[in-house]
């Protein structure tokens, strides 16, 4: 009777150990290959922004995301979805067709730029300058 609970409490013992050594080097993987943590990712405006009254925007992304895409224009609380563009990395000057029209009485406009990763949904704020 002691050696069957003996053995048994050592056989559940062994399986408890071989789960947290398969936790933790799944984990070490994961973070390894940045599956969890995107240290040192960014993507930002870099430099000025123009827009056209009919909708064109011009904007200068930074990007060290090597999976990134624009899928939508944010503006007044509307989103206007577009063709995906998709972002290569560095510095790059993109332009966009917002889909809105904006008046030309207004010298600068506020503008979300939605763009997705693999991980992440990045709501990029531009401040654009409107072009008569």
């Amino acid at each position: 009777m002691k050696k069957g609970l003996s053995s048994s409490v050592i056989t559940f013992m062994l399986i408890i150990a071989s789960i947290a050594l398969a936790i933790i080097v799944i984990s070490i993987l994961f973070s390894y290959t940045g599956y969890f943590s995107n240290s040192g990712s960014e993507i930002t405006q870099a430099g000025p922004a123009y827009i056209s009254t009919s909708g064109q925007l011009t904007i200068s992304i930074k990007n060290t995301f090597y999976d990134a895409k624009i899928i939508g224009v944010i503006y007044n609380n509307t989103l206007h979805s577009i063709t995906p563009i998709i972002l290569t990395t560095g510095i790059n000057t993109y332009t966009i067709n917002t889909g809105f029209a904006f008046p030309s009485n207004n010298q600068v406009s506020l503008i979300l730029v939605v763009v997705i990763s693999s991980q992440n949904t990045i709501y990029i704020p531009v401040t654009a300058k409107v072009l008569l």
